[in-house]
């Protein structure tokens, strides 16, 4: 009778973590993937979670743990809304085990995360850049200046990819008198001690695999995170991201206005 009651209660606690319809790219953080360094401890947000309490289960095992996160919130340092049975990683404080001292949620910080950017005008050895927009139409600057959404997808174990290709119709596009900034590459994705690390390719110019230690990658300090929003500092910029529901969906506009650029544009500029 004993054993079958602590198998119950066992049963109880798992479903109490895990009885929550996925929402976002689901997937457990591997262990195995953690980084040589990290502190951070990864897990699952149980029943209980409050402004000033998360019930923690750890990947690694165990029953889950109560701890204070009072102080991580007046610090602005809990990202996410904390749901039962959201993956979240947590840094605890090294002087008291029972507090943590920063909260990530890491389902809301899986999918696709894009900002802005608006194409400049290329160098014109003829022309400075004042007479060329001023000889340009309207309609010919609205056709030109397409925003588009740059960013990354954030996926299930660590992986991520780009956001910000838009396929090009022909090679006459090439003519065109402006350019977009290069998109940046990521592949994968940590959190080591509470930063955001994005890895970059890992295939070089030539088509050659980099190795691993000589992989490049961007680090960020999140600053904050909610269901459509993200901001993180990397080095002394700050980058607010907006979620969107797919990396096709989110430079559809730029794809269907590409199809509409005049391609004779910088043709025109260029012997006026």
């Amino acid at each position: 009778m004993k054993n079958i009651y602590i198998l119950i209660i066992t049963i109880l606690c798992i479903v109490s973590c895990y009885n929550k319809k996925a929402t976002y790219d689901y997937g457990a953080i591997n262990n195995s993937t953690k980084l040589k360094g990290d502190k951070t401890l990864y897990g699952l947000a149980c029943d209980g979670c409050s402004d000033s309490i998360v019930v923690f289960l750890p990947n690694d095992g165990g029953n889950p743990i109560r701890l204070n996160i009072v102080n991580a919130r007046k610090n602005n340092k809990v990202f996410g809304t904390l749901n039962i049975g959201d993956e979240i990683a947590i840094l605890l404080n090294p002087h008291n085990k029972k507090e943590a001292i920063l909260v990530i949620d890491l389902e809301q910080m899986k999918g696709t995360w894009t900002f802005q950017v608006i194409p400049t005008l290329k160098p014109n050895p003829l022309k400075t850049e004042s007479q060329i927009m001023a000889e340009m139409s309207d309609s010919l600057k609205q056709a030109l200046f397409i925003p588009r959404e740059y960013g990354f997808t954030l996926k299930s174990f660590n992986q991520a990819s780009p956001v910000g290709y838009v396929k090009k119709n022909n090679t006459l596009e090439d003519e065109s008198p402006v350019e977009y900034p290069k998109v940046t590459v990521y592949t994968s994705w940590h959190i080591y001690n509470g930063k955001l690390y994005l890895y970059k390719d890992t295939i070089d110019n030539h088509g050659k695999r980099i190795p691993n230690d000589s992989v490049g990658h961007d680090d960020g300090t999140m600053i904050f995170l909610s269901a459509d929003s993200m901001a993180a500092k990397f080095g002394k910029k700050i980058m607010q991201y907006h979620r969107k529901a797919s990396a096709i969906e989110a430079n559809k506009r730029a794809q269907e206005a590409q199809k509409t650029i005049p391609i004779t544009a910088n043709k025109k500029i260029t012997t006026k």
